[in-house]
């Protein structure tokens, strides 16, 4: 069953993109929703981080089915003398939480464990998973169809978990760009576990930081995000870094 899934997926990138995007979301939304309150006091991020880990395990299990691990960035460290180029994410969220960080010892520490998870989630769901089923589309235009497809199931926020639609709407843009950025330097540097801590990073301290992040920052990340994702993706190999050919599921 999953073979014909992943063989009829990479035969038709554009849809199997998008069905992909929305099964992995599905599933995320699902259990967070029909987990009971798990909020203990020595964890209160409990519940969303099974609900991350559920997603992840998720995509680990079809990267695995549909031979992609390789290929998807999911199997090593890739060209870690490349890791710099995840230094203006680590910069950008620096400045964010200047003002510092605010929360009780659970809430900072459960955040740490909840951002990993969050990290790893995304990045192997949407730049391992999604961004190789729409990779026979070409470099930019898969990863244009990835960070619009990870931008928009940020509306998820909105529709399932009562954020006020106004901020959704700009998470969608950020979220974008962001994972315009890491379709990237997925490419660049052949793994996403780099980014899986890099992403973690700036959600943890955009997160835990008081305050609003100011306009100016968010622009400048913004544009920042846009230049270097193209840059990344112009220098990115044509083939997966340190995986050969990409078998087709149910191919000969």
């Amino acid at each position: 069953m999953l073979t014909r899934c992943g063989s009829w997926v990479r035969r038709n990138p554009v849809v199997g993109a998008v069905a992909v995007a929305a099964g992995w979301q599905a599933v995320v939304v699902v259990v967070a929703k029909v987990l009971p309150p798990l909020d203990p006091g020595w964890f209160p991020q409990l519940g969303p981080t099974v609900a991350n880990l559920a997603g992840a395990a998720v995509a680990l299990v079809l990267l695995r089915a549909w031979g992609l691990s390789a290929a998807g960035g999911a199997a090593g460290l890739g060209v870690v003398v490349r890791w710099p180029v995840l230094l203006p994410v680590v910069v950008l969220a620096g400045l964010a939480a200047l003002p510092g960080i605010e929360g009780s010892t659970a809430t900072l520490v459960g955040g740490v464990v909840l951002m990993l998870s969050v990290g790893a989630n995304e990045e192997l769901a949407s730049r391992a998973l999604v961004l190789e089923v729409a990779r026979p589309l070409g470099r930019v235009p898969a990863a244009v169809l990835t960070a619009v497809l990870f931008g928009v199931g940020h509306l998820g926020n909105w529709l399932f978990f009562g954020s006020p639609l106004g901020n959704t709407l700009w998470q969608v843009l950020e979220a974008g760009v962001f994972g315009f950025f890491l379709c990237g330097a997925r490419l660049y540097l052949g793994s996403i576990w780099p980014l899986a801590l890099v992403h973690g990073l700036s959600d943890y301290l955009e997160i835990y930081s008081p305050g609003k992040t100011p306009d100016w920052l968010q622009a400048a990340g913004v544009v920042a995000y846009l230049g270097l994702g193209l840059v990344l993706l112009l220098r990115a190999p044509e083939a997966p870094v340190g995986a050969g050919a990409r078998p087709v599921p149910g191919g000969a």
